[in-house]
């Protein structure tokens, strides 16, 4: 099979077709669909052309005003979009005066664009094939919404720049080499560095030769796309001085994923940790003070309870051979005395017998501190029961009506914990001895958020409340011996032991009318003013 041979066309021949009249519709199709605008000029700065974008952008079509006339016409200002851009400076108009290709950036404001738009206008001019100059075109490109953008860009690249610059915290990238791209005054300041030197610095440069090792840890921690906190990292100055700080870290990746290096966040926590440093200093001298005044007080204490043991013990000698002489004197030469001698006697030997009970009193005070201290678990109500069972078998002819809290379990000493209720329900039978029935009670105050809150309260004799400070003190006592006997040291005792436990003691009374003893143990916080009272019957 023959091919049928394709008849070609000379370009230049079908060029000049595409030029003749039939083809006009196309070209001026072409020409008005165009992207930009376009616009044709004559030699004699006649406008020829105007394409449909032309029209769009200047807002204005075709007008025989003059070159000279162009600006005003259509309002054209340069880009500051308030300086008037003279005629002579167009494209157009200078491309007509044979500069080749000139072109602006321009602002266009008229009645059609009140608001303005920016414009890219590029002129050239034509000549035929012999060189002879035919006019000129013009293409205009509208670059408003760019110009927004860039505008909208630049401000939010200034907004970031003076959050960064008037951060109190310095800001430090570093590319993916570890040198310098980035840093804000804030952090070249901190360091003692001009902004323009530290751009010159690595991350090496400025951390203690030392830290090298962990520093090359850390970027390679970066480069796994770990973030971190470094905290108490120290940073060499300029001055060789360092700095301590906080340092808050994480990788850059650019738009692949790929490690472009590392931003930072640094706070420096210099004067925070000369204050620790201080505070730490204080405490050690706090507590070495203490602890030399603990020594000393303990000290003091133990020469204290040695002297008193000592004391009470080098007394009794002389105390018994008091008591057995003037024994033997009455039992002797009664028919010798009269009754004033006799009674002299008997004061004699009461005297001796009450100062006996005071020295068992001292050694039984001294004894709360030398005594080894065991902590378990107390059943409190079991003692208080032995303790009124006890009571009652000493006097069984005594009416007494006992109310005890059941369950109450506390952690303390056991040994020490049944002197305390020994001592404080041995007071209230004492003084309970004149009524008809002694009514004891023993038992928790309801729980108000301050921890527990024990009492031993009886309907005895009771104390005038301007004499509590006097209650707890050694030999301090509210009532004669001819009253109620004792010697003045059970609840010293008492509140020497509580102490030791971490609670109070305190009382409330009325003449008459009874008492209530409340003691805390382990006491967690401070207790309120006012507290809720007992609501048994005693």
């Amino acid at each position: 099979m023959t091919a049928t041979p394709t008849s070609t066309i000379p370009p230049d021949e079908l060029a000049e077709t595409l030029f003749q009249p039939q083809h006009h519709p196309l070209l001026r199709a072409i020409l008005d669909n165009a992207a930009e605008g376009l616009a044709i000029i004559d030699a004699k700065g006649n406008q020829l052309y105007l394409n449909d974008q032309a029209r769009k952008i200047l807002g204005i079509g075709l007008t025989n005003s003059t070159p000279e006339a162009w600006s005003e016409r259509y309002g054209v200002f340069l880009p500051d979009m308030q300086t008037r851009c003279p005629s002579e400076r167009l494209p157009i108009y200078r491309a007509l005066h044979g500069e080749e290709a000139p072109e602006e950036d321009l602002f266009m404001r008229n009645a059609t664009h009140p608001e303005g738009r920016h414009v890219h206008s590029i002129a050239r001019p034509v000549r035929d094939s012999q060189g002879n100059f035919l006019g000129a075109t013009l293409s205009l490109r509208d670059t408003h919404e760019q110009r927004q953008a860039e505008a909208g860009q630049r401000r939010t690249e200034q907004r970031f720049e003076q959050l960064v610059e008037s951060a109190q915290e310095g800001l430090w990238s570093v590319d993916e080499n570890s040198r310098t791209n980035y840093v804000n005054r804030y952090f070249a300041q901190m360091l003692g560095y001009t902004v323009e030197e530290l751009m010159e610095k690595t991350l090496f440069d400025i951390i203690r030769p030392e830290d090298i090792p962990l520093m090359h840890q850390y970027v390679e921690d970066r480069r796994r796309g770990r973030s971190a906190v470094l905290n108490d990292f120290r940073l060499v100055r300029k001055d060789g001085t360092f700095i301590w700080t906080l340092v808050s870290t994480g990788p850059l990746h650019d738009e692949t994923g790929k490690y472009i290096g590392a931003m930072a966040m640094i706070t420096d926590i210099t004067q925070r940790r000369e204050a620790e440093e201080k505070v730490r200093q204080l405490n050690a001298e706090l507590e070495r003070r203490i602890a030399e005044r603990t020594a000393q007080l303990e000290f003091s204490n133990r020469e204290l309870e040695a002297f008193a043991y000592s004391v009470a013990h080098d007394l009794r000698a002389p105390l018994r051979s008091i008591s057995n002489f003037t024994l033997a004197l009455s039992e002797d030469c009664t028919d010798k005395l009269d009754a004033t001698g006799l009674d002299y006697l008997q004061r004699i030997r009461a005297s001796s017998q009450r100062m006996a009970e005071l020295i068992d009193g001292i050694l039984a005070l001294s004894r709360v501190n030398r005594t080894e201290f065991v902590e378990t678990d107390v059943n409190l109500s079991g003692i208080a029961r032995s303790v009124s069972e006890q009571l009652q078998r000493w006097q069984p002819e005594r009416a007494a009506r006992f109310q005890l809290q059941d369950a109450l379990v506390d952690r303390g000493d056991s040994q020490l914990l049944r002197l305390v209720l020994e001592n404080l329900m041995g007071n209230s039978w004492k003084f309970t001895r004149e009524r008809s029935v002694a009514e004891i009670e023993f038992g928790t105050l309801p729980d108000n958020g301050t921890g527990r809150i024990y009492y031993v309260k009886d309907n005895g004799a009771g104390f005038d409340m301007a004499y509590q400070k006097k209650l707890f003190g050694v030999f301090q006592r509210l009532h004669t011996q001819q009253e109620f006997e004792g010697n003045g040291v059970g609840l010293a005792t008492v509140q020497r032991i509580i102490r030791r436990h971490g609670g109070r003691v305190w009382a409330e009374g009325q003449v008459g009318q009874g008492a209530t003893f409340y003691f805390t143990l382990h006491e967690p916080t401070a207790l309120p003013s006012t507290l809720p009272r007992p609501t048994g019957s005693a």
